[in-house]
């Protein structure tokens, strides 16, 4: 999502090949690479482009599953690499450019975010939590993950 809403020329193909570090797998056949091409970009990059339209807003996948540090370990684990990831592709390897201020906070408070979830992973698993803590450390992480969306969202609008 972020390599669709980033300000620069992205190659989807480029995109493809990205997200196994550059090595392309083999296939067995060319009925293979055309499924994967379909599934990648007919399917996945234009259902991810349709979320530029503000009728239809970007959502990110709940978590589901009982409440324990080690499960909110993990979620915080996968927000944050998500998050990190858009990031990554929003940027594309740039580092000078003009952004809408409003986007440029958005992209600020997802970094904060970033940051707060590593705050979460890297909490003392042997340190005791009870019940009450855990439940805050959830419904803070609901917070959080619905400041991703909204800030997610908005860069998209901005951006896309």
């Amino acid at each position: 999502m972020g390599a669709i809403a980033s300000l620069f020329v992205v190659d989807p193909i480029f995109e493809l090949n990205a997200l196994w570090d550059g090595a392309f797998p083999e296939l067995d056949s060319e009925a293979a690479l055309t499924e994967v091409q379909d599934v990648f970009l007919n399917r996945l990059w234009s259902t991810l482009a349709a979320h530029a339209n503000q009728d239809n807003p970007f959502t990110l996948t709940p978590f589901a599953g009982p409440i324990s540090l080690a499960n909110l370990m993990s979620q915080a684990h996968i927000r944050g690499e998500e998050l990190d990831a858009f990031m990554t592709g929003f940027f594309q390897d740039q580092e000078d450019f003009e952004l809408d201020p409003d986007a440029a906070e958005s992209l600020s408070v997802l970094e904060e975010l970033v940051e707060m979830y590593a705050d979460i992973i890297n909490m003392d698993p042997a340190t005791p939590s009870s019940p009450l803590d855990l439940d805050t450390i959830a419904e803070n992480m609901t917070k959080m993950n619905e400041m991703a969306e909204s800030e997610l969202n908005n860069i998209i609008l901005h951006c896309a």
